[in-house]
């Protein structure tokens, strides 16, 4: 009986974390953008502040962040939205080798073109509803 319970006991723990896992990936667009928006200023501040080992950990996790953006474009299947969250991927990774450098020169213009990147899928992949919030539109 005791080894009856260890298995259901190590079966229940790996359902809990895989679900805990999924969930965490899953996380509403919103948030996600909104993380984008905090952790691109903070690369912002870092590099104005000559700061560059802390832009390096910034753009590293802006990485991360278009990872997950283009995660959530994906079974939209949208193509404007994957290269635009890939490229920012890209510009990211440009960031964080600049800025480990101590390139600050050349985080910035990567910095820059994030924006871009931001400006065009936002132009064409969000509207604004009268209460100001956004809705999206694959």
């Amino acid at each position: 009986m005791n080894r009856q319970f260890a298995w259901v006991l190590i079966f229940g723990t790996g359902v809990f974390a895989c679900g805990a896992s999924f969930a965490q990936q899953k996380r509403p667009y919103n948030d996600l953008m909104k993380e984008v928006a905090a952790t691109y200023a903070s690369v912002k501040k870092n590099l104005d502040a000559n700061a560059a080992p802390a832009a390096a950990a910034d753009a590293a996790k802006l990485q991360t962040l278009f990872k997950e953006t283009e995660d959530f474009w994906a079974p939209f299947k949208t193509k404007d939205a994957l290269d635009a969250a890939k490229s920012a991927q890209d510009a990211a990774a440009t960031i964080t080798a600049a800025a480990k450098a101590n390139n600050v020169q050349k985080a910035q213009a990567s910095y820059n073109s994030v924006g871009k990147f931001c400006n065009a899928c936002h132009t064409s992949h969000r509207e604004q509803m009268p209460d100001k919030t956004y809705k999206i539109k694959p």
